[in-house]
């Protein structure tokens, strides 16, 4: 469990939902109760800088949701509206 304050927030990877992860499994999206997004770097870049979260805007989310292959939520459920085939 990983818990971090961010602008008077609490955001925590045990009390939020994993919407996404990255290939290598080194990054995650989870969407907080209050529909909130944040990443957690489980190892960021060098292996000397602690696991930490970054608080990210719906629609940053989306972008990092596109580009992880490891979809945990449906768009729709994670998002909200209806998806459209291109």
């Amino acid at each position: 469990m990983v818990e971090q304050i961010m602008n008077g927030l609490r955001y925590n990877t045990e009390k939020s939902t994993l919407i996404a992860s990255s290939k290598n499994g080194t990054k995650h999206l989870y969407q907080t109760k209050n529909e909130r997004f944040f990443l957690y770097f489980e190892r960021p870049g060098q292996s000397t800088v602690a696991p930490y979260l970054e608080a990210v805007s719906s629609s940053r989310a989306k972008k990092e949701y596109g580009s992880m292959p490891k979809q945990v939520v449906p768009w729709n459920k994670a998002f909200g509206g209806k998806v459209e085939d291109a």
